[in-house]
């Protein structure tokens, strides 16, 4: 039998029962409307808050859960891998550009002085 499952409206990798994912939702809801500031837009800071504070601690008891978050942390140092070696490819050509950049504006500054 397929589950239904919808994504958090905090962490939208995880995923949880439509009951549960509405539950989330209307507290997201609530702390939004409670905010101060009426122009506010995306996630109102406190439901951030809510989220790493109680939401995650309690959901990360279920087995299911734990499973979604350590698949979303291999899943982000993967992305730090792939980050890392990207920088670690092009640093040496953009130091080499900045270098030339740095030089020209000397010599200009010179001329100019």
């Amino acid at each position: 039998m397929m589950t239904i499952a919808r994504k958090h409206p905090i962490a939208n990798w995880l995923l949880l029962p439509p009951h549960e994912q509405r539950r989330a939702l209307d507290k997201v809801l609530v702390l939004r409307d409670q905010s101060d500031d009426p122009m506010a837009s995306g996630l109102p800071e406190a439901a951030v808050e809510w989220f790493w504070e109680s939401e995650l601690p309690r959901l990360i008891q279920r087995p299911e859960v734990r499973r979604q978050v350590e698949a979303h942390v291999d899943d982000l140092i993967s992305q730090q891998s792939q980050i890392a070696q990207q920088i670690e490819q092009h640093s040496p050509a953009l130091l080499e550009q900045l270098q030339s950049l740095q030089s020209e504006v000397r010599r200009l500054e010179e001329v100019l002085s």
